[in-house]
């Protein structure tokens, strides 16, 4: 019979996901999860196989955190500013300016096997969705334009998130953050037309 666990899985989790954040996951050791979360080789091995299989659970974890930060309470523009807003305080904020986990993840892809790879694209993904349905919101609330080319947008939109988290594991000026996310909501005005 399988001995009992004497740790909170969901603790190490976030353990292992706060040391793979902070470090990334090429120079994160095996040594450096065994301190982070108190397991010795043995429990982290039964557990989680070895450290891809562990990196993917706390991306996952990470991934869930991302789903949190979205708009629950509105659409169109306003859920566009929110969430740039929301991105630019998480880039500038943290004191140990990690960036975004999906991002460093991205970065580092050459070292990810396939199935870690295809996750973290996934979650771009979902970037690139929630951006999508909010500038189709837009135009259905006539802050933008019929013709404005949403999927060109969307790219645009994704690419300044993805500078604001790397710019702040950079350490770059908050005030050089802040126009990202100024300059990418604001870059919807000049095509905004009458509809209708």
């Amino acid at each position: 019979m399988a001995r009992p666990r004497n740790y909170d899985e969901g603790a190490v989790i976030t353990a292992a996901m706060n040391v793979f954040w902070r470090k990334g996951y090429v120079a994160t050791s095996m040594s450096d999860l065994y301190q982070a979360t108190g397991l010795k080789p043995g429990n982290l091995y039964v557990t989680f196989q070895d450290k891809e299989h562990m990196f993917r659970k706390a991306f996952e974890a990470y991934a869930a955190q991302f789903r949190a930060s979205l708009p629950q309470n509105a659409r169109g523009l306003e859920a566009i500013r929110s969430w740039l807003d929301t991105q630019v305080r998480l880039a500038t904020e943290d004191p140990e300016r990690k960036g975004c986990l999906i991002v460093n993840t991205v970065a580092e892809r050459s070292a990810h096997s396939a199935e870690t790879q295809a996750l973290a694209q996934a979650r771009l993904n979902e970037i690139m969705d929630f951006f999508r349905e909010a500038l189709r919101d837009a135009v259905k609330m006539r802050e933008i334009a019929v013709d404005t080319d949403i999927d060109r947008h969307v790219a645009a939109l994704t690419g300044a998130v993805i500078a604001i988290m790397t710019m702040g594991r950079g350490a770059a000026a908050a005030e050089t953050i802040q126009a990202i996310g100024h300059v990418a909501f604001h870059s919807l005005k000049p095509e905004t037309k009458p509809v209708g």
